[in-house]
């Protein structure tokens, strides 16, 4: 099968590259799917050195080369496992083409697994997919160790083949590798093991090649709840922000007309409701209605919703229906708002229990697909696309692209010199794996694994284990 790629400048097999040498102390790792460094960072924290990175997108090429200028750079992956003509390499043209290493790892894209064919067993199972040409790699140089990262949803109850091929791969590969995954978040490392306020849950696939015979079930190396004595709630946002007087262009992150009336008409409503408690579920304007209309085939989840927001409705009718009249910002009316401006998650009452202490000003707020959301000013949600970028609500800003650097872990001048818009750095962000959680991640993988380059009295994620 032909797989689309860009054309090179140079086939690979003509290009004349440079590596530099691993240290004796140290170790050699290639960086795929490198997206802007997150990886290399880490690794390169515990005394690795980048011999090979890929990465097809133009944007993060910029940022990488910029941050790392003497680094190998390949586009594309399939230019590595596939020859010119789109046919797949032999594991000994591969192996030419990839430098030694010691450590592979890869945030590769989660893409439908093929259940076509399986006339070549594992190889054959994951035809088709990225995960086909890092496994490509990882036959033909056979690295020690191997670590990959993806979206927690990958080991979810959807996607149990996708799961079990992946394992399953790695073990036939002759890699020891838990079956259960080992789901990490930067909000559950202390800062003193680099953490950071952020929920970004993220599975892990941390796997080694043994001396001999191996465990086929061995526990996860990491439990998500990883730095010891440590309490996510102690985290204040606030610490990670810059002052507003020091940002230049502070009015690009500033709300719009349209997104304080929503802000303002969200505030009015909690004020106004006489009550202690205010619901968990989704708040939904379309159901106040005094009787639940359910139309025929509503699935479970959203009867259940639409039954709870009527019966929320008739306990506070006449507050409610105030609320409802009033008129917000240009004029609107909150039954004018945007679909999923009409709804609201309530998600702050550990911050603020009771009626009289609701201010938005003080947490959190997301404007998401489903609704508006707001959290307590701890810890933030995942960095996403700038659509759904984090809110500050004593600053009534969105987060900037210095701070959202900062919450993965990475040194905030990185984008400095690089010609890239907000959006674009947002996206990154949002793609790119944490560098405290990957070294906690490296660290308890090459332990496991008995990595000669381990640096005794290292001061990375003592709490890790």
């Amino acid at each position: 099968m032909t797989r689309d790629r860009p054309v090179d400048p140079l086939p690979l097999s003509q290009r004349c590259y440079k590596f530099t040498a691993v240290n004796d102390q140290g170790f050699g790792f290639v960086d795929l799917f490198a997206g802007v460094g997150g990886f290399h960072r880490a690794l390169e924290a515990e005394s690795g050195t980048c011999v090979l990175a890929v990465e097809r997108d133009p944007d993060c090429q910029r940022v990488y080369q910029a941050a790392f200028p003497d680094t190998v750079l390949e586009g594309d992956i399939r230019s590595i496992t596939l020859d010119e003509d789109g046919s797949e390499r032999s594991e000994s043209e591969v192996a030419a083409l990839v430098p030694d290493h010691q450590v592979l790892c890869a945030g590769f894209p989660c893409q439908p697994f093929s259940k076509s064919g399986f006339q070549e067993g594992v190889r054959d199972r994951t035809r088709g997919t990225l995960f086909y040409d890092v496994m490509t790699i990882v036959y033909a140089k056979q690295p020690q160790f191997v670590m990959l990262e993806n979206v927690r949803n990958l080991a979810g109850p959807r996607h149990t083949d996708t799961w079990d091929d992946i394992i399953t791969s790695l073990q036939e590969a002759g890699y020891e590798v838990s079956r259960v995954p080992t789901v990490l978040s930067p909000h559950l490392l202390s800062p003193s093991d680099g953490g950071a306020p952020q929920v970004r849950d993220r599975v892990f696939i941390l796997a080694h090649r043994p001396d001999g015979p191996f465990n086929i079930d061995p526990p996860p190396l990491l439990d998500r709840r990883m730095s010891a004595g440590w309490n996510p709630d102690d985290w204040r946002i606030e610490d990670y922000l810059d002052d507003d007087a020091s940002i230049d262009n502070l009015a690009d992150y500033a709300l719009s007309s349209d997104e304080q009336a929503w802000v303002q008409a969200w505030q009015a409503f909690v004020e106004s409701i006489q009550s202690d408690w205010l619901p968990g579920f989704p708040i939904w304007v379309d159901a106040f209605t005094r009787n639940p209309e359910i139309p025929q085939g509503t699935p479970k989840w959203k009867r259940d919703f639409l039954v709870k927001n009527s019966a929320f409705y008739n306990e506070h009718h006449s507050v409610i229906t105030r609320w409802l009249k009033e008129r917000w910002g240009n004029g609107q009316r909150v039954r004018d708002f945007p679909p999923s401006r009409r709804k609201f998650e309530w998600q702050a009452r550990r911050a603020q229990p009771t009626r009289t202490e609701r201010d938005l000003s003080q947490l959190v707020l997301q404007f998401r697909p489903s609704g508006i959301r707001v959290k307590p000013a701890t810890y933030l949600p995942a960095l996403v696309a700038i659509t759904q970028t984090s809110i500050i609500g004593s600053r009534m800003r969105r987060i900037t692209p210095r701070e959202a650097t900062r919450l993965q872990g990475m040194p905030e001048d990185m984008y400095d010199g690089v010609d890239i818009s907000d959006a674009a750095v947002y996206k990154q962000l949002g793609n790119a794996v944490n560098v405290g959680v990957v070294r906690a991640a490296a660290r308890a993988l090459f332990t496991q694994g008995k990595a000669s380059w381990l640096i005794e009295g290292s001061d990375a994620l003592s709490a890790a284990s």
